[in-house]
């Protein structure tokens, strides 16, 4: 081979050297000589064919694999737009409510009547500034917008009177605040506490410009003249062609207001009229379903003879709050029939008979479907187990006791005519604060309620109730009082069971027996009984509606 590869080279030199045409025999012996290099040279060609078939395999797997690269990236990016979303949920959870559900919390936040006030954001407002989601629930929710209370007198800093710039801006916020509450009814608390000027009446003419959508309005004034009150004594049927509510709290003698058409307007169903000299006010009390008469000064309170003629000129009165003062020895009311009645509140002033032999006007009153009843400023001196008998259906009942020994005695006995009781409220009278009964009275009016004493026991339905007062009694009679209304036992004892319990511990002396009861109190607590009992230290720090009485609507 390597002479071979001599003979050739020096062929190709001769022939490069000279012009001698290539022989047979000198191509036969080039090509000879270039067969090692063809046999290598396809074996290199072999490796690139292999290594592009290599490469255009990895190019696929790469396509392949930025392709499966950016389905990862879409999936991050959704499952981190989602993550993001449960985080957002997490710190804010009410993104997860239901528009709905947000529109009732919203309404609810301004059941009160929100404030329009100069310098001050209202509610709704408020409302609309928590996010972007809210906002537009907020401003198209009607109800949020549909009540307001204003000051028409309205004060800027440091109580200086407004000008003329600030209550247009005051009249053009509340018009834009009405017109967000749709066509529907509204509900407006108008404060008029000082003289009305030029700038003042801006605002209550913007007021009074939706007056035929007026659904309720509650009025508070202390000024005797004013052009505003006067328009609204001027307001007819036709002005205010939805007007179902009236609350008026006065200072003072109004006799434009008294004498007016206003609250003979055939819609009203309720009036509340928190004034002096009820009696001079012209009013349909027959077309009324609730009625509330309180007075401005004690002194100034209507007579039972007077109250009497009025719940006596009503038809279907179905809730009554009154204030009665002393009793007339002219006075014969004679009997006020009230057969739709539910509610009654009444407040009294007790001062010895009348003519008619009526001590009390609840001796005159007769309500046979009467559910809720509340005497409020004391237990008066009669007796009302003649009013019970009249009223079998009363369910929800609250009155003062006297701090004296026959007081809870005279209670109990009241209690047996009331046997469809469920709710029950005792308070001690305001002027006996302090003094102390028997322990022994507190220890049996307490088990008459859960014991058979002969004629059974006390309220068997009562399910609710508070017990205020400096009362003392045993931790026995504490134990039997609740665990004999418990569960098994309440139905042995032909009971229903406690629901909740709110009893006061300040009358008991002995301090390690009130530390006895309140571990007690925390045990049936911790059972699940909704139970609550305070010490004098606590008392201050109590929720109020826990000892007070007070109405849940003002009206049906």
């Amino acid at each position: 081979m390597d002479q071979v590869c001599l003979s050739s080279n020096s062929i190709l030199d001769t022939l490069l050297k000279t012009n001698r045409p290539l022989t047979d025999q000198d191509k036969a012996m080039i090509l000879e000589s270039m067969a090692p290099t063809n046999a290598k040279l396809k074996v290199v060609e072999a490796q690139i064919s292999e290594a592009m078939a290599h490469i255009e395999a990895l190019k696929s797997q790469i396509e392949a694999t930025e392709i499966k690269l950016q389905r990862l990236h879409e999936e991050k990016a959704a499952i981190w737009e989602t993550s993001a979303d449960h985080r957002r949920a997490l710190n804010s959870p009410i993104r997860n409510l239901p528009e709905d559900v947000l529109r009732e919390i919203c309404a609810t936040c301004v059941e009160e009547g929100p404030t329009l006030a100069y310098g001050s954001t209202p509610l709704p407002y408020i409302l609309s500034q928590i996010s972007s989601g809210m906002r537009h629930i907020a401003l198209t929710t009607p109800a949020v917008w549909a009540s307001m209370t204003i000051d028409v007198n309205a004060f800027g800093y440091r109580r200086k009177l407004l000008d003329e710039r600030a209550y247009l801006a005051l009249a053009r916020r509340a018009s834009e605040w009405f017109e967000r509450a749709g066509p529907g009814g509204l509900a407006l608390m108008v404060y008029m506490e000082q003289d009305e000027t030029v700038t003042s009446s801006i605002l209550f003419q913007a007021l009074l410009r939706y007056s035929t959508r007026w659904k309720e309005i509650q009025v508070y004034s202390s000024c005797l003249s004013s052009k505003s009150m006067d328009r609204i004594a001027a307001l007819t049927a036709a002005d205010v062609p939805l007007l179902q509510s009236v609350s008026l709290r006065l200072v003072g003698d109004m006799p434009l207001l008294q004498n007016s058409i206003f609250l003979t307007i055939p819609t009203l169903k309720h009036i509340a009229l928190h004034t002096d000299h009820v009696p001079k006010f012209t009013v349909n009390w027959a077309v009324l379903t609730s009625v509330t008469l309180h007075e401005k000064f004690r002194s100034h309170r209507s007579s039972q003879g007077e109250i009497a003629r009025i719940l006596q000129q009503t038809k279907c009165l179905v809730f009554c709050n009154i204030a009665v003062g002393p009793v007339s020895a002219q006075d014969y009311p004679g009997e006020i029939d009230l057969p739709f009645l539910e509610t009654l509140f009444v407040y009294e002033r007790h001062s010895g008979e009348t003519s008619s032999g009526a001590s009390s006007i609840l001796d005159l009153i007769t309500a046979p479907v009467l559910g809720i009843f509340h005497i409020r400023e004391r237990f008066l001196d009669f007796s009302l187990s003649e009013f019970f008998k009249r009223s079998p259906n009363i369910w929800k009942l609250s009155l003062p006791y006297l701090n004296g020994d026959k007081s809870l005695m005279d209670m109990a006995g009241l209690l047996h005519h009331c046997s469809s009781l469920t709710v029950l409220s005792l308070r001690p009278c305001e002027w006996e604060r302090g003094v102390s009964i028997s322990n022994r009275n507190v220890d049996n009016f307490l088990r008459a309620f859960v014991e058979e004493t002969g004629v059974g026991a006390t309220c068997p339905r009562l399910q609710h109730f508070r017990f205020r007062g400096g009362t003392d009694f045993s931790l026995q009679t504490l134990r039997t009082f609740l665990e004999n209304k418990e569960g098994d036992i309440a139905t042995q004892n032909s009971l229903l069971a406690w629901k909740s319990v709110v009893i006061s511990l300040t009358g008991i002396k002995d301090k390690e027996i009130q530390k006895q009861m309140l571990d007690f109190v925390s045990q049936k607590k911790t059972a699940g009984l909704e139970i609550d009992a305070f010490t004098r230290e606590e008392m201050h720090h109590i929720d109020s509606h826990f000892y007070q009485w007070k109405p849940q609507a003002s009206y049906p």
